[in-house]
């Protein structure tokens, strides 16, 4: 509390401000006047929740003074000083709500007793104003949520409306919202701060609330149906100006009966955003169909995943750039998180190691982790920390990293490729040769020619054991130029010319039958 004293007698004013320990009732702050000109100025920004002062001053006595003041604040409690008692200072006096008059010369006891006076008064008063706020923000609260639900008659609202404190002009419009917290230090205070001060004179009300999502809060706000392309304007610059929010707008109704609907289409834009993660104000242009996602794309995850798990991480990110370049037909976010945590739940099954190598907690604390994903480069950024843990087990079970293995993978679709080699796997690749071929050395043991030459050869063996190809054509599968060549390179490797290596394994072959 803060409390102003005004008496022309220094003396007075020193010992009062001095003497009495203030801060036992509460009160912080402790200013002085030393008339009623000077006090009323004072006042006007002090704005002190209790005034001890003279009556009689000169230029402006304390009765004067403080029937001003009281226009500046209503609520303030006064106490007079006074060293003699006339009826006219009374009845002014009574008028003005005095709590108390302490008689010259001063005494202590008197002083604190009048104290104790009007803190209580000021107390009882703070606790009333508290009530009726919280009471008002209750009341905003239920009008909000009430505003969301279909089924609530105009007259209701309306009623409610009043109640707030709002006026329900016939020419107003409504907007619901939805406005996403993108960074975890935001709050919805200072979210409501802003917004009022983006909009300012715009609206005529603005109602905002936490959702149960605690990145997410609702809003609705009444505007003259003439500004309704200012508000979004003013939006515009709100999300530019503050990137740490994404806004999703409905569309303006008429009544508040109608709202509901306007909380839909905020809901869809916001949904649709999960797709647009760049953008900060979402608004429908068109309704986009909602498909679900062919179930059989999980069993496509398997088959990527089993022949090579290294591969999972750019099989995922070709199917979400497959989902995001539909226009009409998106599945929906909730489905897309659903999807992920069964292809992590599988990997987490094979690779519990995943979790600890990521830097990540429980399973169940990482299905959260994925769940609270609020847009799709959140949620392929949440699953390939995932998949940077599987990779990391892989490179110890099976000694090589993930750029050997995507190397291995490309030199296996490119095995008949004459041009396959060092330097066209260091263009793809954007390594140098002398460097891969360290990799190489590194992780398998040999050069990359002397792999790619190896994985010839048992691509080669197995041709010729499962196939009745001729050598040319087994050549060319192999990137071998022609069939000669092909043969001088198997019986250099294998020691045996290639229709031998046929012959013999077609005999094991007959053996193993008749056995």
């Amino acid at each position: 509390m803060k409390l102003l004293i005004v008496d022309d007698d220094v003396y007075t004013r020193e010992g009062l401000a001095e003497n009495i320990p203030w801060e036992l009732y509460g009160i912080e702050e402790v200013m002085q006047a030393e008339n009623g000109k000077e006090a009323l100025h004072t006042v006007s920004w002090y704005l002190p929740d209790l005034i001890i002062t003279d009556i009689r001053m000169p230029q402006k006595n304390g009765i004067d003074f403080c029937k001003e003041a009281v226009r500046l604040v209503p609520d303030c409690k006064i106490i007079f000083i006074t060293g003699y008692m006339q009826t006219k200072y009374l009845k002014d006096a009574i008028d003005l709500s005095a709590v108390a008059f302490i008689e010259k010369p001063i005494q202590p006891e008197a002083v604190l007793e009048a104290l104790e006076k009007a803190v209580e008064k000021i107390r009882r008063q703070q606790e009333t104003v508290q009530l009726q706020k919280e009471n008002i923000s209750y009341q905003k609260t239920r009008f909000l949520h009430l505003l969301q639900q279909k089924n609530t008659s105009e007259e209701q609202l309306e009623e409610i409306c009043r109640d707030c404190g709002f006026v329900c002009a016939r020419d107003e419009n409504y907007l619901c919202m939805e406005i996403r917290f993108e960074n975890e230090t935001a709050q919805l205070e200072p979210c409501r701060t802003l917004l009022e001060k983006y909009l300012g004179d715009s609206t005529d009300f603005l109602l905002l609330d936490q959702m149960p999502e605690l990145e997410t809060a609702i809003a609705v706000l009444a505007c003259q149906a003439k500004r309704q392309q200012e508000i979004r304007r003013k939006l515009h610059l709100f999300v530019a100006k503050y990137p740490e929010y994404t806004v999703a707008v409905g569309y303006f109704v008429e009544r508040l009966s109608e709202v509901h609907n306007s909380s839909r289409m905020a809901q869809l834009a916001m949904e649709q955003g999960f797709f647009q993660p760049e953008v900060r104000y979402l608004e429908l242009q068109h309704l986009v169909k909602h498909e679900f996602i062919d179930p059989g794309i999980y069993q496509v995850f398997l088959q990527t995943y089993r022949e090579n798990p290294w591969r999972v991480r750019d099989w995922y990110w070709e199917q979400l750039e497959q989902f995001c370049a539909q226009k009409d037909v998106i599945p929906e976010g909730a489905q897309l998180i659903s999807l992920t945590k069964t292809f992590a739940s599988q990997i987490l099954k094979d690779y519990p190691e995943s979790l600890k190598n990521a830097g990540l907690e429980t399973v169940e604390h990482y299905m959260e982790y994925l769940s609270g994903s609020r847009h799709i480069q959140e949620l392929k950024k949440r699953f390939y920390q995932l998949l940077q843990g599987m990779e990391q087990c892989l490179e110890k079970q099976k000694g090589y990293s993930r750029v050997v293995s995507d190397i291995r993978t490309y030199c296996s679709q490119h095995l008949s490729d004459s041009a396959l080699g060092g330097q066209m796997i260091s263009d793809h690749f954007g390594l140098s040769a002398t460097y891969l071929n360290q990799l190489f050395k590194q992780e398998l043991g040999m050069t990359i020619k002397q792999y790619i030459s190896e994985m010839r050869m048992e691509r080669a063996e197995q041709l010729l054991t499962q196939t009745y190809e001729t050598v040319d054509e087994i050549a060319t599968k192999c990137g071998y130029s022609n069939g000669n060549y092909f043969a001088k390179a198997f019986r250099e490797n294998r020691k045996m010319p290639p229709t031998d290596y046929r012959k013999m394994m077609g005999k094991r072959y007959e053996t193993k039958g008749t056995t």
